[in-house]
């Protein structure tokens, strides 16, 4: 299938020339329909968890370096409020390193460790926080609904 649409959720088949919309798809409450490299696929997201969509190429190494910075400067002062979000920020770290594409479906626990590590790096580098502003506003409105998911 393209990502070439007709209209939202209308999508013609680069091959055969068929055409599905989303709704014809039977997915479950916890997966969305997604394109990867112009192939539709069903994306699994769990219960609290957010998806994020790259839409270059630049967003992983950006995200990946405000990743290491709050990791390395974590032993210094506390930027991550115990193991786990450690954990969580080295995971999605290499997580990130292998996929470089997306989409990267994101724990409560990744989505606040990355959002600390971003708030970091905006505050040691603020010329960072304007270099990819749609990125980290997409990143903190998924965290924003991760939380009231986790409260709800």
């Amino acid at each position: 299938m393209s990502d070439t649409q007709v209209r939202p959720d209308f999508y013609t088949c680069q091959y055969c020339g068929s055409r599905i919309t989303g709704t014809t798809l039977a997915i479950e409450d916890d997966e969305r329909l997604v394109v990867i490299e112009g192939i539709l696929q069903i994306l699994a997201v769990p219960d609290g968890h957010q998806v994020i969509t790259p839409e270059r190429r630049c967003y992983a190494p950006h995200l990946g370096a405000s990743m290491a910075l709050a990791l390395r400067l974590n032993g210094v002062r506390a930027v991550f409020p115990g193991t786990e979000a450690v954990k969580a920020a080295e995971g999605l770290r290499t997580a990130q390193d292998a996929d470089e594409r997306g989409p990267w479906v994101l724990s409560p626990v990744q989505l606040d460790a990355l959002t600390r590590a971003m708030d970091v790096r905006n505050t040691v580098l603020p010329s960072t926080s304007r270099q990819q502003p749609a990125l980290a506003t997409e990143i903190r409105d998924a965290h924003a609904r991760s939380r009231r998911t986790q409260s709800a």
